[in-house]
């Protein structure tokens, strides 16, 4: 398996946060004068006015640089929880210099989403995402927007990177963090730590997802042409729970990792198939009596093929909603009753 990072600085094999910085104090926004009018602005220019650097404050461990996406005209901004996770202060980067304090609305760490909010109204400088309705499509153009090494400190203004949709419905648990990171979109467009929280658009400008991971084989994490980004329908449905008062949940069966295996029938051919890796102790899985080493054949009754398929159902399941598995242990098929749990958070 490719060793996977969040956009940052850990090592090689680890989720990594995209970050770096120096900060000013917060002043007051004033009009741009002489700005383009929006009907001459190009479909990248309209996108990056919706992307804004994000600088972290972290006491005396310094500070940290990120991205974050306006999703409203009331200053609400999406970035991921790894770009804010216990900051002291968050500053977001205005062009022309200025800096403005963000509060935080909501944080989903276990999906790495944070919902922030800008104590100043933005609209003179900035401007909301266009959301994507359509599904993204491998071989689509891509524009990747955010904030690489933090380089936003030189001026304010995102930059602005180029490439394809690599691959569609990629579903990662990175079992050392807890983070599940589900249906996520794969990239090559150059990303970089200081790149989380930060927008990819296709061409009419309008928002595909949110940066969130790299991979990387170097123990300096930096771009190899592979990051995934959070949907927009994922960030849409996190952003509103939050501003509707509504806490995420995350169906758990009790598992810390999932193996992937292939299933071979006699005909010559087979199937991708979810083991269950170690099992938490005293969690869904082991107290219902679920072993490692067996494999996920249904989920109430049905059938399902791979990782990407169990995860993306688990996190669907309700905690406290009963679920009936059929696992295959050692060439035998039977069923095992669950009580789904919430995923834990922090992890381990």
């Amino acid at each position: 398996m490719s060793h996977r990072c969040t956009l940052a600085t850990l090592s090689t094999g680890a989720m990594l946060a995209l970050l770096l910085g120096a900060c000013t104090a917060p002043r007051a926004i004033d009009p741009l004068p002489g700005e383009h009018a929006p009907e001459d602005l190009t479909s990248v220019e309209m996108a990056a006015q919706s992307v804004i650097a994000i600088v972290v404050e972290h006491g005396d461990t310094g500070d940290a640089f990120g991205a974050g996406v306006m999703y409203d005209e009331k200053g609400h901004i999406l970035t991921a929880h790894h770009v804010v996770e216990d900051a002291d202060r968050i500053l977001l980067l205005i062009s022309g210099g200025y800096t403005v304090r963000a509060n935080v609305v909501g944080v989903d760490p276990i999906s790495d989403f944070a919902l922030l909010q800008a104590e100043t109204l933005l609209t003179d400088r900035m401007r909301p995402a266009k959301l994507c309705t359509e599904a993204p499509r491998p071989g689509q153009a891509v524009w990747n927007i955010g904030n690489p090494f933090g380089t936003s400190r030189y001026g304010g203004e995102p930059s602005v990177g180029h490439g394809v949709v690599s691959a569609v419905h990629r579903t990662y648990l990175n079992s050392d963090t807890g983070r599940l990171y589900l249906d996520a979109i794969q990239h090559d467009a150059p990303t970089n730590p200081g790149n989380s929280g930060g927008g990819i658009f296709n061409e009419r400008g309008e928002l595909l997802g949110l940066n969130a991971l790299i991979t990387t084989t170097r123990e300096t994490p930096g771009d190899s042409g592979v990051a995934f980004a959070i949907p927009t329908h994922i960030l849409v449905e996190k952003a509103e729970a939050f501003l509707h008062g509504r806490a995420p949940t995350h169906g758990w069966f009790g598992a810390d990792e999932y193996k992937q295996a292939t299933e071979v029938f006699p005909q010559g051919f087979g199937r991708l198939r979810a083991v269950f890796g170690a099992m938490a102790p005293n969690g869904p899985g082991q107290m219902a009596g679920v072993q490692p080493g067996d494999v996920i054949i249904k989920v109430d009754g049905e059938d399902l093929y791979g990782i990407h398929e169990v995860l993306m159902l688990e996190d669907r399941v309700i905690p406290g909603q009963q679920v009936t598995l059929t696992i295959n242990r050692a060439g035998r098929e039977f069923e095992i009753q669950i009580l789904a749990g919430q995923r834990p958070w922090p992890w381990g």
